[in-house]
């Protein structure tokens, strides 16, 4: 909303949108509200992205084309490493216990 003061002496503003020409108020504050909504748009887009990094079939927001389907690849191998991690880590806890309870098998 933009005002322009038509007669600044006895308060008299026009507004641009609406042509309405009325007494200027000192208890009403007028603010300009479109850096604000350009900000909150911004802020729309980037939780849109957000959003869509949520689903594995969408790509990236900064990406180059033909990346789709890049969260579902990265969470496969994700899962993939720590499945090897934890199993390999199972495996050590199962062989130290087994030697542990039958010394026999490393000649003690």
């Amino acid at each position: 909303m933009e005002i322009v003061k038509v007669c600044p002496e006895i308060h008299v503003v026009m507004d641009i949108d609406s042509g309405l020409i009325a007494e200027m108020r000192k208890d009403i504050l007028v603010v300009d509200l479109h850096p604000v909504e350009e900000q909150i748009n911004k802020l729309a887009y980037f939780a849109k992205a957000l959003e869509n990094s949520l689903d594995p079939r969408n790509a990236p927001m900064k990406s180059y084309k033909g990346r789709d389907g890049t969260y579902k690849t990265g969470g496969l191998f994700q899962g993939m490493f720590f499945g090897f991690w934890v199993t390999m880590s199972i495996l050590v806890l199962v062989t130290i216990l087994t030697i542990k309870m039958n010394l026999s098998l490393i000649g003690l």
